[in-house]
């Protein structure tokens, strides 16, 4: 894939001046044309600026390593004639948002716990979004938060127990802990699903009848 990509690259080197259209199609076979802002010859790294997927007044800009592209096509080319200076980026916005993806990365891989149930995960990012991720964890199965309120399984109001007879935090937790379970989708009974297969098979023992008796009396069965 790298030899593919450096390949096209030295096809196109002299092509990409600022301001022009380029199409790549990079290692996750996705496909991004946008408007060149800069390119460096050396690490192969192309920057685009492309028409925003969640905003029409926006754009979204990409930093592609075109020694990872399967394929690179200039689709328009500047006339060399570009007034206006590429914008230049916002280096501390940018930082900025690699932080706080990280961090909520971060905070997701702390609500994993191989030992309980995703309903009890969820439950967990639930409680975590009022205190803060830094201040609730796992114990076990259980969930600690405050380091003095625990709720074990199954993680109902009447497991919420303090370590320290906190009933104010206590009762803001029940009340986390009812809006959680009665905002969420109803599990369909088991007893809905074997009514409904009884019915279905209850057909063939009547149309199993029905030829019986018509061959008992001799009746002529129309054919089909």
């Amino acid at each position: 894939m790298a030899a593919v990509g450096t390949a096209v690259v030295n096809v196109v080197n002299d092509c990409f001046t600022i301001g022009s259209t380029v199409l790549c199609t990079t290692c996750f076979n996705e496909e991004v044309e946008g408007e060149v802002l800069a390119f460096d010859q050396y690490t192969k790294m192309l920057i685009l600026k492309c028409h925003s997927k969640s905003a029409e007044e926006l754009s979204d800009v990409y930093v592609l390593n075109l020694s990872l592209c399967s394929n690179v096509q200039l689709i328009k080319e500047c006339n060399g004639n570009c007034i206006d200076d590429p914008q230049k980026l916002n280096l501390e916005q940018v930082k900025m948002r690699l932080r706080k993806t990280v961090e909520r990365r971060q905070d997701f891989l702390k609500s994993k716990n191989a030992d309980v149930s995703p309903e009890a995960q969820e439950l967990y990012r639930a409680i975590a979004k009022q205190y803060g991720y830094n201040e609730v964890s796992w114990q076990g199965p259980n969930i600690q938060i405050l380091n003095e309120v625990t709720i074990s399984p199954p993680y109902r109001v009447d497991n919420v127990v303090s370590s320290s007879n906190n009933e104010t935090s206590c009762n803001y937790i029940k009340r986390i802990i009812k809006q959680f379970f009665n905002t969420r989708p109803s599990p369909v009974p088991e007893n809905t699903h074997a009514a409904a297969s009884t019915s279905s098979t209850s057909v063939s023992p009547t149309s199993s009848s029905l030829s019986s008796s018509n061959a008992a009396s001799g009746s002529p069965v129309p054919a089909n």
